[in-house]
């Protein structure tokens, strides 16, 4: 049986109210980064955390922190949200950090696979720090509902 942890990016979780909807569904259909656990009889979702922010000094101590909390109950994965690996750039000092201080622990760096990474990645920006003012919210980004201003589109 696999004991996996996610780790998500507080931004995304907080700013813009993902849930981990897409993540949680390839988990349970075993697509994208779950495929690895197609044998498994079965996969058990020890927990889902958010990252601790961008990194500050005390940036190591607030993810182990964060990640302490789900090794104490023994995953043997921790999986780093898409959006982790599609919009953090410290998504390798934060592996790095993590497998240092649990090296018997699998870090893989992705849940679901996306549709358009680049697009992604602008969404999320103007999600995050909207040129124009709407309530938008992740659920927009993955319906493909979010509304651009005229400059964007073009």
């Amino acid at each position: 049986m696999a004991r996996i942890a996610i780790l998500t990016c507080s931004n995304c979780t907080q700013e813009s109210n993902c849930a981990s909807v897409v993540c949680l569904g390839d988990m349970r259909k075993r697509k994208g980064f779950f495929e690895r656990y197609k044998n498994e009889d079965k996969v058990d979702l020890i927990g889902i955390i958010s990252c601790s922010g961008c990194p500050t000094l005390a940036a190591p101590e607030k993810i182990l922190k964060r990640v302490r909390a789900l090794a104490n109950y023994r995953i043997n994965a921790l999986h780093f949200s898409f959006c982790m690996t599609a919009l953090c750039p410290f998504v390798k000092k934060y592996q790095k950090i993590i497998q240092e201080a649990y090296p018997e622990l699998t870090i893989v760096l992705g849940t679901h696979t996306p549709k358009d990474r680049e697009a992604f990645r602008r969404d999320m920006k103007e999600l995050l720090c909207p040129t124009v003012h709407k309530v938008q919210d992740m659920n927009d980004v993955i319906i493909g509902n979010l509304r651009r201003t005229d400059e964007q589109k073009g």
